[in-house]
């Protein structure tokens, strides 16, 4: 699927507090062995950013260990080893991972996207319009902090 398309329909889904609030984007540097970014903009700024670069150079794999692919594949990171006030290791995700969890979650229900071990699935579920502010609140306390930042977000967004 064209990453056009894949993100109009990743963006339909957003529950309507945020839509328009948060946009992702993609690009290839395409001089540069393909290598690609995505980044999600919050309220015009850029709070996450997924770099090819970025994981190949600090963990030696373009793919997080619970992506579905054959290729290979990192580690997630350890509890223990994240850095206070980051919402996710450089290198962490790659684009590759992105684009793959969001097609992923065109085709898994909101709860199903919840109760994933893939953390950019649970960010897409806290995002989508199904998930309840009930179980919004509740993933303010995921353990990844992307996760419990997003949900966080939307809970705000739909207190005002």
């Amino acid at each position: 699927m064209k990453w056009s398309k894949l993100k109009k329909r990743v963006e339909e889904n957003f529950a309507d507090s945020v839509k328009g609030r948060i946009e992702i984007f993609t690009t290839a540097y395409r001089r540069q062995d393909e290598i690609s970014r995505t980044w999600m903009v919050i309220d015009g700024k850029e709070k996450v950013s997924f770099t090819d670069c970025a994981s190949w150079r600090n963990l030696r794999a373009y793919f997080h260990e619970l992506t579905p692919t054959n290729c290979l594949r990192h580690r997630k990171i350890d509890e223990s080893e994240r850095q206070e006030d980051s919402l996710f290791e450089p290198g962490e995700f790659s684009s590759y991972d992105f684009k793959i969890m969001a097609f992923e979650s065109l085709n898994t229900s909101a709860h199903n996207c919840l109760s994933s071990e893939h953390p950019i699935l649970r960010c897409l579920g806290v995002l989508h319009q199904k998930t309840g502010k009930t179980r919004v609140k509740a993933m303010r306390e995921d353990k990844h902090p992307l996760v419990a930042f997003l949900a966080e977000f939307r809970y705000m967004a739909e207190c005002s």
